[in-house]
């Protein structure tokens, strides 16, 4: 093998390895700004989802759907544990907590965010919009515990469709967190969380 070689296939090692991504769901809308950029500590990840969710306002009332997100990262029971969040709207109320740790089964305790699928709902034209509706996280685990990824569903509503998985590297968790929302629309129509990015860490 040719010194010139090694030197490329180094380099192509240095340049797959050791570098943060950032995914992002397909932009079903685009309404609003995104807010700031929410980061775990150094060498923490996300292992839980809490969403703040409006429910269904009936058939004369502005619907809004999902207002934000929380990424937990550790233990949700853990009163310590740092909750990372972006730009939130105000309409509706947090759901419960969906974690990728134990929840009781034999699988140890350390199983990370490492991707997500947004649901939403496109442009209504006249309609009511409502853009994001739900969201889904996916789990990974060391290869020893055997139970392969698993995926957990918000309890956001059921408008829209599911916009396709985004994920990250193999060797990568989620550790970090940004929110497009649109603000108030007065007696406008309101859509509230509009699309996310998060940053994939090398775990």
């Amino acid at each position: 093998m040719s010194p010139s070689f090694l030197i490329l296939l180094t380099s192509l090692v240095a340049l797959t390895t050791g570098v943060n991504i950032i995914i992002e769901s397909p932009p079903e809308t685009n309404w609003g700004t995104w807010g700031p950029w929410s980061r775990c500590p150094n060498g923490r990840y996300a292992q839980a989802l809490q969403i703040r969710t409006e429910p269904y306002q009936g058939l004369i009332i502005d619907d809004t759907a999902v207002n934000g997100i929380r990424l937990y990262c550790g233990d949700p029971q853990n009163a310590s544990t740092i909750v990372i969040t972006s730009t939130v709207q105000v309409w509706g109320n947090w759901g419960n907590v969906y974690t990728c740790r134990s929840d009781g089964r034999p699988v140890p305790p350390d199983g990370f965010v490492s991707g997500f699928e947004l649901r939403a709902e496109r442009d209504q034209g006249s309609g009511d919009d409502t853009a994001t509706n739900n969201l889904r996280i996916f789990c990974t685990y060391p290869p020893f515990v055997g139970v392969g990824e698993q995926m957990k569903e918000g309890d956001g509503l059921t408008y829209g469709r599911w916009t396709g998985a985004r994920r990250c590297n193999s060797n990568q968790a989620i550790c970090a967190l940004q929110t497009q929302v649109e603000p108030d629309q007065g007696n406008g129509d309101d859509t509230a969380m509009n699309n996310i990015r998060t940053e994939c860490c090398d775990k």
